[in-house]
């Protein structure tokens, strides 16, 4: 039965960060989160929505919510590292929150790093770990060099292998960040046309999806997030268009670190899990940290001293963009769908947290 919403209430909407804060940390704590555990994870879905990447942002409050009680996301659960060297871990994360268990494998990393200089950690058990991008910005943050990649459980594999027509992969993020004396250089980005997130918040918008990004379950090209969710479901196609098998082979090698490293299969039917693979690099093994940084800002200058294109204003590095964002809407607040809300809503009257 449909839980009853004051439709007077469900609207597009501007939202102050507090409120948001606080939203998710009223949702954890009533299937059960700790404290400290729901706090890693409503910052850092609140982060990716204030940088702008809404489909890792507060819109997951009501998926993680549903995990929970479902069943597939336990907090509380223990996250042990199961094997190790001086550089390397595989750590189980009991299916805790994916964001807890990303945290504490950039603890592990970086302490590994700054004896060992490289340092490597594979998860197992792992839930979706949010915004990819925030583990490698946290190991820049602190002097090194990070890496990461991620896949999905076999019910996420909606991207097509190039020249195939059904799903072997799932959109299979990387993510690089370097430091600089300010903010991070900070690449993340799907090995996919498009994620899956990013066509539910078009669904949430009632937006088209861009053009040869996806098809329907026939194989013909389509911009309608509702053929793609199906039923029946279509699928991604992956990055490059023409060019999709240099992104098919990324995805592939995401795949190999993020799930065979850690020798777990890729076909297995589960429940939700993201294999997470994350890399530490130390710069003072190679020219030391300062020199690295030094050299990260000067190849930074250089690269944005080229002159604009014609319709473009400036050359920027990557990240530049989503650390303005970040900076606007802190000021401004963070804008929500109506369907967004609303189902943020329901979830709330689900579980007895009384949002509107």
């Amino acid at each position: 039965m449909a839980v009853e919403v004051k439709e007077a209430d469900i609207r597009d909407q501007v939202f102050t960060v507090e409120f948001l804060r606080n939203v998710g940390m009223e949702l954890f704590g009533a299937v059960g989160a700790p404290a400290d555990e729901a706090l890693i994870v409503v910052n850092e879905l609140v982060d990716a929505s204030l940088m702008g990447l809404d489909s890792h942002g507060v819109m997951r409050y009501v998926w993680y919510t549903e995990e929970v009680l479902n069943g597939n996301v336990k907090p509380s659960a223990p996250i042990r590292i199961v094997k190790e060297t001086p550089n390397t871990a595989v750590v189980d994360c009991g299916f805790n929150w994916g964001p807890v268990g990303a945290s504490r494998m950039v603890e592990i990393v970086c302490e590994k790093a700054a004896i060992s200089n490289l340092a490597c950690a594979v998860s197992i058990n792992n839930h979706h770990v949010a915004r990819l991008g925030a583990w490698v910005q946290r190991i820049a943050e602190r002097g090194m060099f990070g890496f990461a990649t991620a896949n999905s459980h076999k019910q996420g594999q909606a991207v097509v292998p190039w020249g195939g027509m059904e799903g072997r992969l799932a959109p299979n993020p990387l993510a690089f960040a370097a430091p600089t004396s300010g903010l991070p250089v900070v690449l993340d980005m799907s090995t996919s046309m498009i994620a899956e997130g990013k066509i539910r918040l078009l669904k949430h918008q009632d937006k088209d999806i861009p053009p040869r990004c996806v098809i329907d379950s026939n194989g013909n090209p389509t911009t309608d997030p509702s053929a793609f969710f199906g039923p029946p479901k279509g699928h991604i196609l992956p990055f490059g268009s023409e060019l999709g098998y240099k992104g098919f082979g990324l995805a592939v090698m995401v795949e190999i670190l993020s799930a065979s490293l850690a020798g777990v299969p890729s076909n297995v039917e589960q429940p939700y899990c993201n294999g997470f693979c994350l890399l530490a690099i130390n710069p003072d093994a190679f020219c030391g940290r300062e020199r690295f940084r030094e050299l990260v800002d000067e190849l930074s200058a250089y690269i944005t001293s080229a002159p604009p294109a014609p319709g473009f204003s400036e050359v920027v590095m990557p990240g530049t963009l989503d650390f303005r964002m970040y900076e606007k809407r802190l000021v401004e607040g963070i804008p929500l769908a109506a369907d967004t809300w609303r189902k943020i809503v329901q979830l709330g009257q689900k579980v007895g947290v009384d949002i509107v």
